[in-house]
């Protein structure tokens, strides 16, 4: 019997090893590699993750093939519960989230995040976002004054979904009308506008720009106002947020939701991902953004590509949680 207990030992101790010594090239060869997407088909963040998975294999040591996964949900947060907690953790998944979940935990306060943004293995950020508040040209709204002055019906996710919280956020801090109206998907929130059901949303520039981009070089939107502390040359004329600030806690408030889209197009995996398979799918992610196909692709989707690597987007989100309590008191007071 302690014979067997000693084989069965050196036995556990030599399938250990092996698997200890297997290259990064040969964990990757031969297998799909999940990207997991948090948002539905259609939209600007799958636009932007197909197209990265169509060349990213080629870079990864052992090429392994990347099938895209969408799993939408509480903008973003679900899939980022799940990769976090729940998906396997050995580099065979990766996670494509919302620039808002960098920092959504701080302001939700473990309600529906289920992570720690500060203990995820962060791969790298694409490019950053400008969030745009816009309405259609048929819209009786044709500037942020006008919104100011008259209800303005913004197609919107859930409650917590990046156009809500953004018109919330206005009408609070610079005294816009906004009225969101709930329920539509990612990819129906231009149709919304369209059928004359709302008069425009909020969302971020380049994913317009991305999934509608006749829509815009049509010119059937006006641009009312864009989340930054400065003017954006994508759209020359259109006032930044930070200027209508009243007072120092209303520029701070600002600044803070400015950072959830700093880095917004952010890749994850989760933080026990082996060391060397972590360092081979951030270099692999760098690499492919230089990729001269890829690039070609991206700018014939008119897709944006800045790319910021992991210690920006940990540097960003130390930042973020360094902001006075009563700041982020003041947030979530405003995103409820």
């Amino acid at each position: 019997m302690r014979l067997k207990t000693c084989i069965l030992a050196v036995s556990f101790v030599s399938m250990s090893a092996a698997a200890g010594a297997q290259t990064v090239a040969e964990f990757y060869k031969g297998r799909n590699l999940s990207l997991l997407v948090g948002s539905d088909i259609g939209g600007g963040y799958d636009v932007y993750s197909r197209t990265l998975a169509r060349h990213w294999g080629r870079h990864i040591p052992g090429n392994p093939s990347i099938v895209v996964q969408n799993m939408p949900g509480a903008n973003g947060v679900t899939m980022m519960n799940h990769l976090v907690n729940a998906a396997p953790r050995d580099g065979s998944v990766v996670g494509a989230t919302f620039g808002a979940d960098l920092t959504e935990p701080l302001i939700d306060q473990g309600k529906y995040t289920k992570y720690d943004p500060r203990e995820v293995a962060w791969i790298g950020n694409i490019a950053p976002q400008y969030n745009t508040c816009f309405v259609g040209k048929n819209s009786k709204i044709k500037t942020l004054d006008d919104a100011m002055k008259h209800e303005t019906l913004v197609a919107a996710g859930g409650a917590n979904s990046n156009a809500a919280v953004t018109a919330n956020v206005y009408n609070t801090l610079i005294g816009t009308k906004f009225k969101p109206i709930l329920g539509y998907s990612s990819n129906a929130l231009i149709l919304a506008i369209e059928r004359g059901e709302t008069d425009g949303t909020c969302l971020s520039y380049d994913t317009l720009i991305a999934s509608q981009p006749d829509a815009v070089a049509r010119g059937a939107f006006n641009w009312l106002i864009v989340l930054n502390d400065k003017p954006i040359a994508e759209l020359p004329g259109t006032p930044a947020a930070t200027q209508f600030a009243r007072t120092e806690e209303e520029r701070q408030s600002l600044e803070l939701l400015i950072a959830r889209n700093l880095m917004g197009r952010p890749f994850a995996a989760a933080k026990q991902v082996p060391a060397d398979r972590l360092e081979a799918l951030r270099t692999s992610f760098f690499e492919t953004l230089k990729d001269p196909a890829y690039l070609e692709e991206a700018k014939a989707q008119k897709m944006t590509v800045s790319p910021a690597d992991h210690v920006a987007m940990e540097k960003m989100i130390a930042g973020v949680y360094k902001i006075p309590s009563h700041i982020v008191q003041r947030i979530i007071d405003l995103t409820k």
